[in-house]
């Protein structure tokens, strides 16, 4: 393996993060070099909207502290997926982009039932989301379409920003719900339906592509959802039947298959099949994950989440379990007030055991997706892959080992960026390919 220093951008619904890697190490290590804390912001319409100039300064802030650091073989991008923004014949983004928060795709379902469930899932295998870009695109405005030339979903669009380069990586494309899941290109039929220009739509893009450079540092595509990027940098274990579980503001639980699968019981139980970022398919379902604790914490004067582990590690006996998968939990204003309900409890019960109900809720949905894969693929898993947020709470850990029945290997917290920035690895040489890639990852993973 040649020497090679990365740098992986990670842009994260809650924090930008910029991370060097070092390819050249025996063993994974993610040095993060810049994270700025953001959330959405009111716009004067009571829209959410992204802070775009915020995180594009903090992320070339990141970038130059990268360079200055030592040499840099080149540049990743990964995110959330989509969201998107726009840009006019210019170059230059029209506005804010929204977040996948916002409230005006509260009709989504009207929008689903025109075009019919069972034509969406046939196309796209996307699960059926009132957060997904097909939705978001059926609720904007004639004029902002009007004004647009290029759609870019956000990975993308600091990609345009950085390079100039006009493109739609194939990860992200296909949690849009607007990409066919077998051919990978746009879903035409899905794009009239919902009365957009197909002009708008660039071209599909593979990940370990080089698009540009910023300050002479070649940019690679990688994995651009950061769930594609976070499915390459676990522990995997060849030989070895394993399901994914990548913990953030969502819970990601998912198995790799070689092709997407839009059967009738995949869509009942409402499966997503998204493009790998080095191929083949990431079979998942989300459930809201530690966004929950996150805007609980607000009510609670912002504790930190390890105080609030502690206090919840300490609580005996059953708790109410809610069902973490609930979209009442995607948006809401007063999130304390949505899990005490949901739990039935009061709104004053005792915080310890509120964090206990919420950890232990989703820990059961994830147990109950794991469940569901099997149930659909017919095999059932061996062991599951902890990585993300979550894998720092070893009470997660033990809890899902606990009552899934398998063994738990934790990983990385940073994942995302070891995913990242691998794929610039196989791209630059540092490794021959994604096996000797996820043996260099290996060793990091450890039982829980």
């Amino acid at each position: 393996m040649t020497a090679a220093r990365v740098l992986a951008v990670d842009l994260g619904a809650s924090s930008v993060r910029v991370a060097a890697v070092d390819l050249a190490t025996p063993h994974p290590e993610v040095e993060v070099l810049h994270r700025w804390r953001h959330a959405p912001v009111t716009d004067s319409g009571g829209s959410l909207r992204w802070d775009w100039p915020g995180i594009v300064e903090h992320v070339e802030l990141g970038l130059e502290m990268g360079l200055e650091s030592g040499p840099v073989t080149s540049i990743g991008v990964d995110g959330w997926g989509v969201d998107y923004g726009m840009i006019d014949e210019a170059g230059d983004l029209i506005d804010l982009p929204y977040a996948y928060r916002d409230t005006r795709t509260e009709g989504w379902e009207v929008t689903a039932n025109q075009i019919g469930h069972g034509r969406l899932y046939a196309v796209t295998g996307v699960q059926l989301m009132g957060i997904n870009t097909i939705f978001q695109l059926a609720a904007d405005t004639t004029e902002r379409l009007a004004s647009a030339r290029h759609i870019l979903l956000l990975p993308d669009l600091l990609v345009n920003h950085l390079t100039g380069w006009v493109g739609c990586e194939l990860s992200n494309m296909s949690t849009t719900g607007l990409m066919d899941a077998r051919e990978q290109v746009w879903a035409e039929e899905l794009i009239e339906a919902i009365s957009v220009p197909a002009s708008l739509f660039p071209q599909p893009a593979s990940a370990g592509t080089i698009v540009g450079s910023w300050r002479d540092t070649p940019v690679n595509l990688v994995g651009s959802h950061d769930t594609a990027s976070a499915f390459l940098g676990v522990p995997f274990q060849p030989g070895v039947s394993s399901v994914f579980v990548s913990t953030g503001s969502w819970v990601i639980v998912g198995v790799e298959r070689p092709e997407p699968d839009t059967s009738d019981r995949a869509r009942g139980l409402n499966f997503s099949n998204e493009a790998g970022a080095m191929g083949g398919v990431r079979f998942l379902k989300n459930v809201v994950g530690f966004w929950i604790l996150e805007q609980c914490r607000e009510s609670w004067d912002n504790p930190s989440i390890e105080a609030l582990i502690g206090e919840a590690s300490s609580v005996e006996g059953e708790v109410p379990i809610f069902d973490a998968s609930d979209h009442r939990f995607v948006s809401t204003t007063d999130m304390l007030t949505e899990v005490t309900d949901a739990a039935g409890l009061p709104y004053d019960a005792a915080r310890p055991l509120v964090v206990r109900t919420i950890i232990e809720s989703i820990v059961a949905g994830v147990v109950r997706v794991i469940s569901e894969l099997g149930e659909v693929t017919g095999q059932a898993p061996e062991q599951a892959l902890l990585v993300g947020g979550g894998s720092r709470i070893p009470l997660v850990g033990q809890l899902l080992a606990r009552h899934s029945g398998l063994d738990v290997v934790i990983g990385s917290p940073e994942a995302t960026a070891l995913g990242n920035a691998i794929v610039q690895g196989i791209a630059s040489g540092a490794f021959t390919d994604l096996g000797e890639a996820r043996r260099w990852l290996a060793p990091s993973g450890v039982a829980a």
